[in-house]
């Protein structure tokens, strides 16, 4: 079956805000550019526009703030320091801009703190990029343009430096659309997305819970402010939902051969085997048919263990759900807590998470560890007996086989001989 690839939007509200602010931005660097000409201190509106269309879209923590925000000054202004053209300067001030809309789009969450949610990549810094530096250059074409306009009509000059930005702000912060569509998504969203269609049974149905879960508990801590606690519960979701994909993905080729029939598939070969055996005159024949009975006898117990291990495996997987249940139910309380009690919960989630994980991985290891030594003791105990069978049966004398046309010559020679 074929995969159609989707282009998705994500996060519309979020791309609307930016550009909504873009173009108050932009004004406002018409604004600033009509003054600094007033001065006689003459600032290129494109710059100005670039600045505030990539201060507009800054989000995430106070560093990241204070971060982006230089950065924002900074990086537009070098392509005039260096004196390039201005076609040049326009279309590389619009590249670093776009940049750092994608580098906001990520640290408005936090880059390990948007758990479940779609994040931006390599390709989307590059794409971004060149599409907002060539949308600044037809922006600033198309505002030039319009500036005469204006001018032939006597527009006042703040009026027209205005308008002029808003143009330019806005074809910039249409650039940042290409960092919302087709985002690279979570890789534990996508690990459990690409694992259900391989899973059948009760795997596939707690992988599908698995990842509801996960998703729900994104949605509850990207409604919290971001803080340590908040990264450190997040990293151990991410593990928890990871660990229980991990698990099943190693039964996801085994499920399938463990079915009903296949028990009663075997029960009947052994049965029918039994049978041809029972029938055979030749004792070779009869032999090779019980051989082959009990081999399928020794794969029928496997079969059997299997079974009891898939059931252990199916334990700790439901157990791993059950914790992301857990947390789900801990969030929505955390959500009327006060700042500093809310940290304060979220660390000993976080903490309590990990040592129940802990604590079910080293019981199912334990008792895995002491059921597969019981079965290997009961194999031996199995293998020994077979081997005392086959050592008594070799002691048994065997009867020579006689043919029939030797048997029907002997009484002939006995009456020759009275004769």
């Amino acid at each position: 079956m074929a995969n159609t690839a989707v282009l998705q939007l994500h996060q519309r509200e979020t791309f609307e805000r930016n550009v909504t602010r873009a173009l108050a931005a932009g004004a406002g660097a018409g604004v600033l550019a009509f003054l600094t000409q007033r001065l006689h201190l003459p600032v290129p509106l494109a710059f100005l526009s670039l600045v505030g269309t990539a201060l507009a879209c800054v989000r995430g923590d106070k560093m990241d703030r204070l971060m982006l925000a230089g950065l924002a000054i900074v990086l537009p202004a070098l392509p005039w320091l260096f004196g390039l053209s201005a076609a040049w300067s326009v279309t590389l001030a619009g590249v670093a801009a776009g940049a750092l809309m994608v580098k906001a789009r990520i640290t408005e969450k936090g880059e390990e703190g948007s758990l479940a949610s779609d994040r931006p990549g390599p390709v989307h810094y590059a794409v971004t990029s060149l599409v907002t530096g060539g949308l600044a250059l037809a922006g600033t074409e198309v505002a030039k343009i319009l500036s005469a306009r204006m001018a032939d009509v006597a527009t006042p000059s703040v009026l027209n430096f205005a308008l002029s930005g808003v143009v330019i702000s806005l074809f910039a912060g249409i650039g940042s659309i290409t960092s919302h569509v087709a985002l690279a998504s979570d890789p534990v969203e996508a690990r459990c997305e690409d694992l259900l269609p391989q899973l059948s049974g009760e795997f596939e149905v707690q992988i599908a819970r698995a990842l509801s879960l996960y998703r729900q508990c994104g949605a509850q801590l990207a409604a919290l402010p971001r803080e340590a606690a908040r990264e450190e519960l997040a990293r151990t979701l991410q593990r928890l939902t990871k660990d229980a994909a991990d698990l099943a993905a190693e039964w996801a080729g085994v499920e399938a051969q463990l079915h009903d029939t296949a028990h009663a598939d075997l029960k009947k070969e052994i049965a029918e085997l039994k049978k041809s055996a029972a029938a055979a005159r030749d004792a070779v024949a009869r032999q090779q048919l019980e051989g082959a009975a009990n081999s399928l006898e020794e794969e029928l117990e496997r079969l059997g263990e299997l079974k009891l291990k898939r059931e252990r495996v199916l334990a700790k997987l439901k157990s791993q759900v059950a914790l992301l249940e857990r947390a789900r139910v801990a969030l929505i309380g955390m959500r009327s807590s006060h700042a500093t009690v809310r940290a304060a919960e979220m660390s000993a989630v976080s903490r309590k998470l990990n040592a129940l994980a802990q604590s079910q991985a080293d019981e199912a290891k334990l008792a895995h560890e002491v059921a597969t030594s019981a079965e290997l003791k009961a194999a031996d105990v199995a293998k020994a007996d077979a081997e005392t069978k086959v050592a008594m049966a070799s002691l048994e004398p065997v009867a020579p086989v006689t043919s029939e046309p030797e048997a029907a010559v002997a009484p002939q020679a006995d009456e020759s001989l009275k004769n």
